[in-house]
């Protein structure tokens, strides 16, 4: 995810493919220290939308502190893992050896090793998202289960045993897919599971909207079929959750304009950061409830 005035680069741009992933895995590090002020303190830290069920409101920013907002939108991040969790029959497909590629600062990977004991190689293309997620591991005692790996997702190593499944939890949109899933095919064992939760396009301005803030352009569910029939893999669930995570939006522009609202120690440029991030943040929410964008759950299996 990103501010709409920190993107240098167009994602129309023509980058060579080494020079994107470093511009991506420094983008990451330098807001690590802003992604902590906003879905931390951590231990489990997650940056991705949250679900919600039909019978929840979200909270608003005339009613309540930053604080309050800030625990809503963590509780409805676990709450998207743990439906993901259901879809994925999580019990036998994620309790095993798993990677989380693009892992964040770890909440997933922390969350599969404490729910479920998987053992989870946690990949990220950020260098300084590494010791922090692994000091989050030790922080919840889990860090015999859960290792760092700074990669390139198209690049995982082959070492030791296959995998048993990998995760991708809204980072699959900045991976080469073709080059990725026909890496995973060598990486993971037969019958393994790649389980993704992500956005995909469903109208050119709703692509737009998401690109702009998030630096990459959405797929297609097509795309990714097509990439990974040809490295082996076949779809074998899609399960469409994009009103249930609307209200995402709503809450996290709230705690921006909570955060403006009460927070006297913003620099002027934390400030403008803001600003933008709350324009976003009303624009996504206004695609998410047009259809302009689609959030779904996939599982594909290799033969």
């Amino acid at each position: 995810m990103s501010n709409l005035d920190e993107l240098t680069s167009s994602p129309q741009t023509a980058l060579d493919p080494q020079d994107e992933v470093k511009i991506v895995g420094q983008y990451y590090d330098d807001k690590t220290a802003r992604l902590i002020r906003k879905y931390g303190p951590g231990p489990r830290i997650h940056y991705h939308v949250g679900h919600y069920p039909s019978s929840e409101a979200p909270l608003r920013a005339d009613d309540v502190t930053p604080d309050d907002i800030r625990a809503s939108i963590r509780l409805h991040q676990e709450g998207l893992l743990r439906y993901a969790a259901k879809i994925w029959g999580a019990e036998q497909r994620l309790s095993g050896r798993i990677l989380d590629v693009g892992c964040g600062l770890g909440g997933g990977s922390l969350f599969w090793a404490q729910e479920y004991g998987a053992d989870v190689t946690a990949v990220t293309n950020a260098p300084e998202h590494a010791p922090v997620v692994e000091g989050f591991a030790r922080e919840c005692g889990v860090d015999a289960r859960v290792r760092t790996l700074v990669s390139d997702a198209k690049r995982l190593p082959l070492d030791g045993a296959p995998y048993d499944a990998a995760v991708a939890i809204e980072s699959s949109g900045y991976f080469d897919r073709p080059l990725w899933f026909e890496r995973l095919a060598r990486v993971l064992r037969p019958g393994a599971s790649v389980c993704i939760e992500e956005v995909f396009i469903t109208r050119p301005h709703g692509a737009d909207v998401w690109a702009e803030y998030f630096y990459t352009k959405p797929a297609t569910v097509l795309d990714y079929v097509k990439a990974a029939e040809a490295a082996g893999f076949e779809l074998v669930d899609d399960v469409d959750a994009t009103s249930e995570t609307a209200p995402f939006w709503e809450e996290s522009a709230a705690w921006t304009k909570a955060a403006l609202e009460s927070d006297s120690s913003l620099s002027p440029v934390d400030r403008r950061q803001l600003r933008i991030s709350l324009l976003a943040n009303q624009a996504l929410g206004t695609e998410w409830q047009a259809g302009g964008v689609r959030l779904g759950f996939l599982r594909f299996e290799l033969k």
